[in-house]
């Protein structure tokens, strides 16, 4: 009960800085083809997004001291991404819709244990990620759009907990008409 007026002040603020002029979209329904799924990204500030995805993610695990296995899983993703050169693209008169640009990421991703295809067999039943970002977004005026993002990251099942690295590649179509 006593954190509910932080959230209160949390949400007053969210809703103020939502009133600015933006350069991100509003929201974006997209279809990722390179991993299998959909995400929905909503625009939060002046260059601020929130995005959630549900997808079919690949992960992989090998080294010199053991065999190289893998897994297609299904996966639910989250992150705030807050993109740093929209007003320099704007400027030198370049694309900025469909939320186009270079963006800082805080990225929480939850895998689950087993495989739809693979052999890369985690002994628990869920695998949580977390990392912070560097992700460069391009929609085209057809919509079909390219991501890819990159940095460190933490990896964290019921019995363990891994550093690495997090790289993520999107590939898809953007749905409906981003704004000029």
């Amino acid at each position: 009960m006593r954190k509910l007026p932080i959230y209160f002040f949390l949400l007053c603020n969210a809703l103020l800085i939502a009133q600015s002029d933006k350069n991100v979209e509003p929201q974006l329904f997209k279809v990722n083809a390179l991993l299998p799924g959909v995400s929905y990204e909503l625009g939060l500030g002046k260059n601020m997004t929130f995005s959630s995805d549900a997808l079919i993610a690949f992960a992989a695990r090998g080294g010199s001291d053991r065999d190289t296995e893998f897994g297609l899983y299904p996966t639910l993703q989250a992150d705030f991404r807050y993109f740093v050169n929209m007003e320099r693209r704007k400027g030198k008169g370049k694309n900025i819709s469909g939320n186009t640009g270079n963006y800082l990421a805080f990225v929480n991703q939850v895998q689950f244990g087993t495989p739809i295809i693979g052999d890369l067999e985690f002994s628990s039943s869920y695998y949580y990620n977390t990392g912070i970002l560097y992700g460069i977004q391009r929609t085209r005026k057809k919509g079909f759009y390219w991501g890819v993002s990159f940095g460190p990251g933490f990896y964290i099942d019921e019995f363990d907990t891994d550093f690495g690295l997090f790289l993520d590649a999107r590939l898809g179509w953007v749905i409906g008409k981003p704004r000029k």
